[in-house]
């Protein structure tokens, strides 16, 4: 939580400085983008390291790693620097050893509980981002008025030492079963093992979809409250802590709900109910309805994220976790860059509450659409499929 808190704060500060800075909605979007979307490439590295060494090992290494290029920004910052590149880019190392990371950790999870508990397990990671995302905000206005950006990125910095140590406590080994081959064949395999994995691939559907279509508008908030209603760092860290309340509370919502319900049922409901939100947060007509959509949008997408993401981590093969979730985070981040840029160059071409209503009304056509191509999605989200050998070729529904 110390980290997640680190990052919002890094991410709220640098985002309105490159928002007061220029004015525009692609811009802003690129330091968020630059958070996020060096997924795409680092994962499947990461993955890799993950199915053939230690994985607590590898995640407290590139923790590290992050805290190097992040102290870095910060000594940037503090020179004066401001242009939305250069800040981008040291971004983006920062980001890229995160992605790197990210696998190891996520293939660690469900070695730590019971299968019953992983749900709640996923959940626990939501709360954590999410109480970041609460107080970061908060704390990053404090301190950016306190002591400047610069200190305030070294906060974060700072915080991933704490986390590479808290990982380095876990007196165990995280150690896969190894994988052969080359380079080439150990990604071929990892995406043969998503697949071919019912669970997995429809799992990876959702939650690509709705990083297309409802994601953006976090790494948005900065220039829609500029835009819109004239705010700065303080009513933009108001808006991303309320998405951030709402988040924690979706988290246990569904995590209480999944014992009673299935899983298909609560990921439908939750669809319509984020589009009725993201429209809501479209056609806000002050600060305060905007920070009430903004909560619906939290409770919304945590539920979303934690039921998909756990089917992923529930059903992929243990020998291939770790490349199975590298390409679940990969395009995650491939599938949000790629919804920044398109809603944030409609943000630039007219406005960005028409963004928004674009994303809203793609978010249940792309669902209707999934489910009309997938007869069986039903059965893959809510059962517990067998793992399939890799190699063997099963029929998901979306082939």
């Amino acid at each position: 939580m110390i980290s997640d808190i680190g990052t919002w704060v890094q991410l709220i500060v640098v985002g309105s400085l490159v928002a007061a800075h220029t004015g525009s909605a692609v811009q802003t979007g690129l330091v968020a983008l630059a958070t996020f979307m060096p997924q795409g490439i680092a994962s499947p590295v990461g993955g890799l390291l993950a199915d053939r060494y230690d994985r607590r090992k590898v995640f407290a290494t590139f923790l590290m790693v992050q805290a190097l290029v992040t102290t870095a920004l910060a000594v940037v910052l503090g020179m004066g620097v401001r242009t939305p590149l250069v800040l981008t880019v040291l971004i983006l190392f920062a980001s890229a050893a995160g992605a790197t990371g990210g696998p190891s950790y996520a293939a660690m999870l469900p070695d730590l509980v019971p299968p019953e508990e992983l749900m709640a397990m996923v959940s626990l990671g939501v709360y954590s981002w999410n109480s970041g995302r609460v107080i970061g905000p908060i704390l990053g206005t404090l301190l950016a008025l306190a002591v400047g950006p610069a200190w305030t990125v070294g906060f974060n910095a700072f915080t991933f030492v704490v986390i590479a140590g808290a990982v380095m406590l876990l007196r165990r080994p995280f150690a896969p079963h190894g994988s052969d081959g080359s380079v080439l064949e150990q990604l071929r395999d990892g995406w043969r093992a998503m697949r071919t994995t019912p669970g997995c691939i429809h799992g990876l559907v959702l939650l690509v979809l709705f990083n297309l279509t409802v994601v953006p508008f976090m790494g948005l908030i900065p220039i829609y409250i500029r835009a819109e209603f004239h705010g700065g760092t303080g009513l933009t860290g108001t808006v991303a802590s309320a998405q951030g309340v709402g988040a924690i509370i979706g988290g246990v919502a569904i995590t209480v709900l999944a014992t009673s319900r299935q899983r298909s049922m609560m990921i439908r409901r939750i669809v319509v109910f984020m589009s009725c939100a993201l429209l809501l947060y479209a056609t806000a007509p002050n600060p305060a309805v905007a920070i009430l959509a903004a909560f619906l949008l939290g409770m919304g997408s945590s539920g979303l994220f934690i039921s998909a993401s756990s089917i992923v981590q529930r059903d992929a093969p243990h020998a291939s976790r770790g490349r199975v979730m590298s390409i679940n985070q990969a395009s995650m981040g491939v599938a949000y860059g790629l919804g920044l840029l398109f809603i944030g160059s409609i943000g630039d071409a007219v406005n960005l509450r028409s963004a928004f209503a674009v994303g809203a009304v793609l978010l249940p056509l792309g669902f209707v659409a999934l489910t009309l191509r997938s007869r069986h999605w039903r059965a893959a989200v809510d059962g517990t499929p067998k793992h399939p050998q890799v190699g063997v070729q099963v029929r998901t529904g979306l082939a």
